[in-house]
Formats: structure tokens, C-alpha cells, sequence
């Protein structure tokens, strides 16, 4: 039986090395399978610990804790970053030119780290297998599919992972079962017109006409098309037309995405867009092409009975008052591949500096507050206390 006020006090007693973790990992971020700094400095403090790290494929890696057979629960972080240009000003700022972790995977890395730490000095008290999943390439959605193609998820009964989001503030979380985050849809349209002189409108077909019609038309298919209690999203991101001021576009190339909560909305929102595209291009007498990446990875949708034990976990090592309710997000996480295939909960932890002017995630001055580290290391336990509790009883 592990003592939880024990454990409470060696979480509490770790809390400048989660810092210290996330720092290093801060200075060195890469984007999906170009993260080798990355691994190799996990692979490096997993040995410290005693524990064998297990290279994935290009990057990446697991490792275990506890009894080789039995229950085994997956704890998941992901490890890349994004090409952003970081301007926080920090003494730990990143040092990879037009890289940066502006979305606190830094963070989950640490927490998963600071977890495994603690978990490896009472291995002899767990009574389920851990293992650790540090995942490559999460904000490309390409990485989990990947892992789990080279048999990650071959032993594992159960899996968590969580997210730190700095528009919730430090000290609150979330574990809420049903839909937590969206499907996320890609799609890049290029509008083929005729180019030509500025001056001669009559001799060409505008590809910038069509393409900012399409942009407008858009905007009517969740407004006028998705029952309003149905959640989704249209957001074109790019838009990019012309080569000069005088020039008449022959093309334009657009990329958007779409997201949602089902697969009966997922679909309408492809037909529509599809729909659109193609009856504007013949309109303006012009031909279109279109590339939409249907389901680029399904819903996050937490497992009830997983995470009803894991909230009574976290509340007992967090004590009460921490737990709040936060609505469905409309962002995107590939953790939903793996709940494809085993149980699984995905948690939000708030990092948000109450007392300093807080940025969103994917921001050029994205800044956690790293007294959230400790939190996160506290949920990653309290999932594995959970599935302790549950394996022991049946």
C-alpha cells in the first residue's frame, strides 16, 4: 500500500528539479522526428534513474517501471516543438533559431520525467506496470499513429496523458470524462485562373477573386448548415495569391482546417467545403484542386470510469478545491489515436501566471508557470494509483 502523505512529500521536495528538467528541455526544442536532442537527454535521465530507455523510430522513447507482467498503464508525454521565433526574453530561451516549445510540451516532458523519478523509488510498492510514452511529433498529429504502428501500445491496458494550457490559471485541473478535444480536418485548395496584365481584367480569370469568395463562403456552412448545438469550426489559416501588384493572379493556394465533435459532422463540413470549391471555380470559369485530409485524428474522449478514479487520485494528493470543470476544446491531440485502442484520459492542467500578463499556447511569448510542474507530476501518479486500486479489486 503506498503511502500517500509520503508521496505527497516527495513530489513537494522535487519541485526545483522539475524546473530544472523543463529548462533544459526549453533551450533544445525540435520539431517532429527531428527531436534527437530531445530524446537523447530523456534517454540519458531515464539510465540515471535505473531505467533502460527503449529508443522509437526516428525519435522518441519508453521505458518501464514495476512488475513485468500484469496491468500495464501507458503515461504519455509529447516532446516536440514549433517553429516559432521565441521572444519571452527568458535566461533559458531557446537556442535553436526559429524553434521553440510555445505550446509547454517542455513541461510535459518534465512532469513525466519528475513522475518516473518518484515512481522508480517506490517501484517495489506498485502492484501495475508503468510505461513511459515519450511520444515525437505530436504537432504534426503524426507522431502517435506512428508509435503505435511500431507497437507501443502492444502491452498496455490503459494509457493518460495531459496538456498544460496557460489560459487556465495555476493550481486548477480538469478530468472530465466524455469529449475533451476535437477532430481535427486539414485541407489545402489551390484556385487555378489565368493570369495576366493588371490593366486587361477581361483577358483573365482571377484566381485571388475566387479564392476570397471561397474564404466568404465558408463562413455560412457552421453558421447555416450544423445544428447549432453541434460544435465546429472553419478557419482558413493561409492564404497566399499573386506575385505582384499588377499582375492578375493565376493562382491561389489555400489551407484551412476544420474541427469537431462527431463523424456525421466531420462529414458534412468535408462535403460542404468540397462542394464550394468546386461550384466557385466553375463559376468564375476557372478549375480547382483540392487536398482535404479527412480525420487527421479523431476526438479526444475520455473513458468514464478511468477518469472518475482518477479524479478521486488527484484529489487526494492535491486536496480539494483543484478540480473544475472546463467546457470541450476545439484544438486538436493525437493522444486520441491511442483511445482508439485502450481506455484512456487526457487531463487539462492550468500553468497561467495569476500575477504576470499570460500568452496562449503557440504564442511567441508562451510562458508557463512552472509551479504547474508539480501538478502534472501529481496526475501522472494519481493515474497510476488509479488503475492500482481498480486491478486490485477485481
Amino acid at each position: 500500500m503506498v503511502d500517500k502523505e509520503i508521496l505527497v512529500q516527495k513530489i513537494e521536495e522535487r519541485k526545483e528539479e522539475y524546473v530544472r528538467l523543463r529548462r533544459q528541455f526549453h533551450r533544445i526544442p525540435e520539431l517532429g522526428f527531428e527531436e534527437k536532442k530531445t530524446t537523447g537527454a530523456i534517454c540519458e535521465y531515464l539510465s540515471r534513474l535505473g531505467i533502460q530507455p527503449l529508443p522509437l523510430e526516428p525519435t522518441g522513447v519508453i521505458g518501464y517501471i514495476g512488475p513485468e507482467k500484469g496491468f500495464t498503464i501507458g503515461l504519455r508525454a509529447d516532446i516536440d516543438g514549433l517553429p516559432v521565433k521565441e521572444c519571452t526574453g527568458k535566461p533559458y530561451q531557446s537556442e535553436h533559431p526559429g524553434m521553440m516549445h510555445a505550446c509547454g510540451h517542455d513541461g510535459h516532458i518534465a512532469g513525466l520525467l519528475g513522475a518516473a523519478a518518484i515512481l522508480k523509488e517506490i517501484e517495489d510498492q506498485l502492484t501495475v506496470r508503468v510505461k513511459l510514452i515519450f511520444q515525437p511529433s505530436e504537432e504534426n498529429t503524426l507522431g502517435a499513429k506512428r508509435i503505435i504502428g511500431q507497437g507501443v501500445l502492444e502491452d498496455v491496458n490503459a494509457i493518460f496523458g495531459l496538456h498544460l494550457f496557460s489560459d487556465m490559471q495555476t493550481g486548477v485541473i480538469s478530468i472530465e470524462e466524455g469529449p475533451r478535444m476535437a477532430q481535427t480536418d486539414r485541407f489545402v485548395i489551390n484556385f487555378y485562373g489565368k493570369s495576366g496584365h493588371a490593366g486587361k481584367p477581361h483577358q483573365c480569370v482571377d484566381a485571388t477573386v475566387m479564392a476570397s469568395d471561397f474564404v466568404m463562403s465558408v463562413q455560412t456552412i457552421v453558421a447555416r448548415e450544423i445544428n447549432p448545438v453541434e460544435g465546429a469550426v472553419v478557419t482558413i489559416g493561409s492564404f497566399h495569391s499573386g506575385t505582384q501588384y499588377n499582375i492578375i493572379s493565376g493562382q491561389a493556394t489555400i489551407e484551412g482546417t476544420c474541427r469537431s465533435f462527431s463523424g456525421e459532422v466531420a462529414e458534412h463540413l468535408k462535403e460542404a467545403i468540397e462542394k464550394r470549391a468546386h461550384c466557385i471555380a466553375q463559376y468564375y470559369g476557372g478549375k480547382v484542386e483540392i487536398n482535404y485530409d479527412y480525420g487527421s485524428h479523431p476526438p479526444v474522449f475520455n473513458e468514464e470510469a478511468l477518469s472518475s478514479s482518477i479524479r478521486i487520485q488527484a484529489e487526494k494528493l492535491l486536496g480539494e478545491g483543484h478540480l473544475v470543470h472546463v467546457a470541450p476544446l476545439m484544438l486538436g491531440e493525437d493522444f486520441s489515436w491511442y483511445q482508439t485502442r485502450v481506455p484512456g484520459v487526457f487531463a487539462f492542467v492550468g500553468c497561467g501566471n495569476p500575477d504576470a500578463e499570460v500568452f496562449p499556447n503557440h504564442h511567441s511569448r508562451f510562458e508557463i508557470d512552472e509551479a504547474a510542474l508539480k501538478d502534472a507530476v501529481t496526475l501522472h501518479i494519481s493515474a497510476v494509483l488509479s488503475v492500482m486500486d481498480d486491478y486490485r479489486s477485481k
